[in-house]
């Protein structure tokens, strides 16, 4: 058994909190506090993101009339253009790559 942290009831609040901010699976356990067990990390390919323009900036437009106007809208079309990039497989990944060569 574990020895306990007299003020907290778990086995080394720093340790555990390390682990929290990972991956972790939280177990209840006895007492008042439960304890975060680390998982293994597990590397994913999809689903991700094929365009990697840069996000417009306010200093693109400055000098213009109506900037952040014109800011706001190139910030829904970076926006869109990011979200519609979005490739679930292998194959997708191919036919976007295909789509916007360039």
């Amino acid at each position: 058994m574990a020895v306990l942290n007299a003020n907290r009831n778990m086995e080394d609040p720093a340790v555990q909190e390390s682990i929290r901010r990972g991956s972790h699976e939280y177990a209840p356990s006895e007492g008042r506090h439960g304890l975060y067990k680390p998982k293994p990390y597990v590397h994913q390919e999809y689903p991700k993101m094929m365009f990697k323009g840069p996000r417009p900036t306010l200093k693109d437009f400055q000098g213009q009339q109506n900037a952040q106007e014109l800011y706001e809208t190139a910030v829904k079309g970076w926006d869109s253009a990011c979200t519609s990039s979005i490739v679930h497989n292998k194959s997708q990944e191919t036919a976007w790559l295909k789509e916007n060569q360039g």
